[in-house]
């Protein structure tokens, strides 16, 4: 059995190394994707009439990914070694700890995008 290390991630470490642009594209383009494919499940479980709270969670997530995660990985693109495993292992740090932050505060971003709606529609 092989044991756990950093300088690999998930056993993709050659392509990684060798092409660390491929990380800066799956940051920005991974998250846009789930979006659409998460909206497409979100509409069905509407539809359904079932809970939103997990789905509207995952949506979040993804947002806030995609617009901090990107400014997080261009910034760590261009002052690090452009070590493609650490720019992983970077990503799916901030997309965990987006998550968390998701999971525990979407009431309270679903409640402060209604507001804003009814703002901008005064």
């Amino acid at each position: 059995m092989k044991e756990f290390s950093f300088n690999t991630f998930f056993g993709y470490e050659n392509i990684l190394m060798e092409k660390p642009e491929i990380v800066l594209f799956g940051a920005m383009l991974l998250p846009i994707g789930l979006i659409m494919v998460v909206s497409i499940i979100g509409w069905v479980f509407r539809k359904l009439k079932f809970n939103m709270y997990i789905i509207q969670a995952i949506l979040y997530t993804l947002l806030f990914t995609f617009f901090f995660g990107t400014v997080t990985m261009l910034i760590l693109f261009f002052i690090t070694d452009k070590n493609g495993v650490k720019l992983a292992w970077c990503w799916s740090a901030i997309f965990l700890g987006m998550f968390c932050f998701s999971i525990i505060n979407t009431n309270t971003i679903s409640k402060m995008f209604t507001d804003w709606s009814k703002i901008i529609k005064n």
